[in-house]
């Protein structure tokens, strides 16, 4: 899987194909899904033509169209680490699902969580959903004016770190990836620090924190922190700010 590929073609969707997903796709999903689920303690679940989360205009705004399916990011209620563990385990489906050729995108309030067909044991909720499905091949007018309002809202690179040394390649390429990042509403709220050797450590260090609170920056927390741990092709990290 090519996820360094995945990160810069990657585009969020809103208008959608009724074709079925393929059967040999929908296995490698359905594989890495519970894969996850396994690591991170979720109980994600990939829910196929079923479209009524965006079937109320109320809910949705109209901001999508032809959605059939999506992956339900599920999670124990006020869980440690849950929306970060969402973050990053639902970007990584996402940018497999790009290499597909799926279209995909986060969606945390503009659906109807009633009408989400999910499974749900007891003290678990639905954080958010990411519909998936091959997108339109001619963009609405919606999904224009969304991202061009993106792409002028886009960060500099500086805005992404701090650090009192120079930074390695590895570290500009990690943040570099972090630029890509989908978030909420496109704050991008997170910065990252390269502090070189620690005491603990003869190995570099580098952290990473939410700047502002807007209810789901642990949610792209985890997006980021994936995206840094792809551009910088390696490293370990620990969940939490």
């Amino acid at each position: 899987m090519d996820y360094k590929h995945a990160i810069t073609i990657r585009h969020s969707s809103r208008s959608y194909l009724p074709t079925k997903i393929e059967v040999s796709i929908i296995e490698r999903l359905q594989t890495s899904i519970s894969e996850y689920n396994i690591l991170s303690g979720l109980n994600i679940q990939l829910i196929l033509n079923n479209g009524q989360a965006f079937n109320t205009l109320s809910k949705s705004y109209g901001m999508f169209s032809g959605v059939n399916n999506y992956i339900a990011m599920i999670g124990k209620a006020n869980g440690i680490h849950e929306k970060e563990k969402i973050g990053y385990y639902g970007e990584k489906l996402v940018l497999e699902a790009t290499e597909y050729g799926l279209g995909t995108c986060w969606v945390a309030g503009t659906y109807n969580k009633d009408a989400c067909v999910c499974q749900l044991s007891p003290r678990e909720e639905i954080y958010c959903i990411i519909p998936i499905g091959y997108p339109s091949v001619k963009k609405s007018f919606k999904d224009k004016l969304i991202a061009s309002v993106i792409h002028t809202k886009k960060k500099p690179i500086e805005d992404f770190f701090d650090s009192k040394e120079r930074i390695p390649d590895w570290f500009a390429e990690g943040i570099k990836a972090v630029q890509l990042a989908p978030s909420a509403l496109n704050k991008q709220p997170i910065k990252f620090m390269y502090t070189g050797e620690s005491c603990e450590s003869t190995l570099p260090s580098v952290r990473a924190w939410i700047t502002s609170n807007s209810g789901v920056e642990q949610i792209d927390l985890g997006i980021a922190k994936l995206h840094f741990e792809i551009g910088a092709s390696d490293g370990d990290w620990e969940w939490d700010d």
